[in-house]
């Protein structure tokens, strides 16, 4: 059971059920649950064994019921290598986009720039000739 956890809802017979049920009143006994706790979690075991007790059979889903959904490793890294060179060219769209705004605002920039220098230069000129 330490290899593999999940053996213990994977009972064939009444028999075994009625024995994993009796040790789980044991351990509930001596855990000191609250009566109702116990009782919840009695039901919820048997609950989940009555809906085991319809599916009889253990083990693998049958071949049928189960298709392989596997396929060539070459099919498998050409799906990567087309979704690698999509998300490249819309990054690199992106990339694109976000230079020519940088460029676009630079170059408002530098205009805003130079006009506010000239309106500076006037503005000093005119000064200083009503200074004088």
């Amino acid at each position: 059971m330490a290899k593999n956890p999940a053996a213990l809802m994977q009972i064939n017979n009444k028999k075994g059920l009625n024995n994993m049920l009796q040790a789980l009143n044991a351990v509930l006994d001596a855990a000191a649950f609250p009566g109702s706790d116990q009782k919840k979690l009695v039901a919820f075991v048997q609950a989940q064994a009555n809906a085991d007790d319809e599916d009889s059979e253990f083990g693998p889903p049958a071949a049928a019921t189960y298709p392989s959904h596997s396929s060539n490793i070459l099919d498998v890294l050409e799906d990567l290598k087309e979704k690698a060179e999509g998300q490249l060219s819309d990054l690199r769209k992106a990339e694109v986009n976000t230079h020519h705004n940088f460029e676009m605002l630079k170059q408002s920039l530098e205009d805003q720039m130079g006009v506010d220098n000239k309106d500076m230069a006037d503005q000093k000129s005119a000064k200083a000739a009503a200074e004088e």
